[in-house]
């Protein structure tokens, strides 16, 4: 009787991992399908107050990364301040909670930067205005699916990687996340079936 107990026991842990696994895998599908793996994303600021956003083209970990917006003269001249939403993607496949920071700056120039997270994949971020009535607009509206996207210099996401900065032994020496949580899984489902057949 006892043996059956923790048979049944160990057919429910493994479910359990099985079905968390599967969920996990499913979770980083939905996260990666917002675009390409390492093209970098830009933000439409055409009909907006932004004339334009500037960022470095390639992100490095610890190197600074700045963003600088030009908002257009009648935005400039009116009082309205700008902030930025980012967030860092690291190459084990989770991502820091988004961060809004304010920007430093007065009429139509803005900036702020940021250091790069060690092993960060890429980095998602949107524009904030707010305006002098302290109403607050983001561009672009959907945030970060349609907003901003810069790649580090090694960068894995899924089964690719990539970046000038990455060499081939640090691209294959990363698993992403599902991976290594499907591995562990498999790992811990033989060590009970090793166990229940002892």
């Amino acid at each position: 009787m006892r043996v059956l107990l923790n048979e049944d026991r160990s057919c429910e842990i493994m479910r359990n991992l099985l079905a968390m696994a599967l969920v996990s895998c499913l979770c980083l599908s939905v996260a990666s399908a917002g675009g390409d793996s390492g093209v970098n994303r830009v933000i439409d600021v055409e009909d907006t107050p932004i004339e334009s956003i500037t960022t470095p083209t390639i992100s490095t970990d610890g190197t600074d990364f700045t963003i600088t917006v030009t908002l257009s003269d009648e935005a400039g001249s009116n009082g309205t301040t700008v902030e930025w939403t980012v967030q860092q993607c690291i190459n084990s496949g989770v991502c820091n909670p988004p961060e809004r920071i304010s920007m430093t700056g007065s009429n139509e120039s803005w900036s702020s930067t940021i250091v790069p997270v060690d092993t960060h994949s890429y980095i998602n971020y949107d524009v904030v205005l707010i305006y002098p009535n302290n109403e607050s607009e983001k561009f672009p509206e959907a945030g970060f699916g349609e907003g901003g996207k810069v790649w580090s210099d090694c960068w894995v996401s899924g089964e690719d990687s990539g970046g000038e900065g990455c060499s081939a032994e640090e691209s294959a020496g990363f698993l992403p996340a599902p991976t290594a949580f499907l591995t562990l899984v498999l790992t811990l489902s033989a060590a009970l079936v090793v166990k229940r057949e002892n």
